[in-house]
């Protein structure tokens, strides 16, 4: 997956005018959809207690995310240098707590929750960065999203949300996210199936109604485990089934 984003980082030079804005604006959005799965690789990290392989899927995330960066910062060429300025800046004051968080696991089991909670803001920066370089792409050259692609980010979102809710509840001694929100989980699910819903009636390849049913199943079982507080924590199903997921969501752009 990352080398055929960082080909089409390259590849956009290449196509016409809009076209390229349009390349251009969905890497960025592609690199805050790995910017938000690296912290719940962090979680899961927490939640399983240093396990040496959840640690290496953790380093490998963070190296994605560093060549996709790269990757953004040479495809801008100089232009939106304020964004990437605070990007960088962001970005190097989260590595710099995740590698403390990491440090804390390796020799205590458990990192301090203050040192988490900067962490965790610093990639809420990140986030609202790629956020606002996202709309001044957009905005300077008059572009828009389409239909579904609106609707496949919403539906990401959505789920990504749900997941770091229980994740961080599986990552916390007290059994409970860091995330204080007014949206109830369970209407976060609901938005989520919803939205498969809406996109049901509109398949009509045999293979995108499949891969459509694949993504109900395996978000079922997110869902239950995510809105049942007394169920039995199982993350490391649930962030196998959050990847599978994000990656049909992306499958299903080959059917539209």
């Amino acid at each position: 997956m990352l080398l055929l984003r960082t080909a089409l980082l390259i590849l956009f030079m290449f196509l016409p005018f809009h076209a390229k804005a349009i390349a251009l604006e969905d890497s960025v959005y592609d690199l805050s959809v790995s910017v938000k799965t690296l912290l719940l690789k962090y979680y899961h990290v927490q939640a399983d207690e240093g396990n040496t392989q959840r640690i290496a899927e953790l380093l490998q995330q963070r190296d994605d995310v560093m060549k996709e960066h790269a990757a953004l910062n040479a495809a801008l060429n100089g232009r939106y240098h304020t964004y990437q300025n605070n990007l960088d800046e962001h970005w190097l004051r989260f590595d710099g707590l995740l590698n403390q968080n990491l440090t804390e696991i390796r020799e205590a089991n458990y990192p301090e929750l203050q040192v988490v909670t900067l962490m965790r803001e610093a990639q809420r920066s990140i986030l609202s960065e790629l956020e606002r370089l996202s709309g001044a792409i957009l905005l300077d050259n008059e572009a828009q999203l389409s239909q579904f692609e609106e609707w496949q980010r919403r539906q990401k979102n959505l789920m990504l949300n749900v997941v770091e809710r229980y994740i961080e509840r599986a990552a916390s001694s007290m059994g409970a996210p860091l995330t204080i929100d007014a949206v109830d989980i369970g209407v976060l699910c609901k938005q989520f199936d919803r939205g498969l819903e809406e996109l049901q009636g509109k398949l009509y390849d045999p293979e995108a109604t499949t891969t459509l049913n694949k993504i109900r199943s395996q978000w079922l079982f997110i869902e239950t485990a995510a809105t049942d507080d007394e169920a039995r924590l199982v993350p490391f199903l649930v962030m196998r089934y959050t990847d599978t997921i994000l990656s049909r969501l992306d499958h299903l752009e080959t059917f539209i």
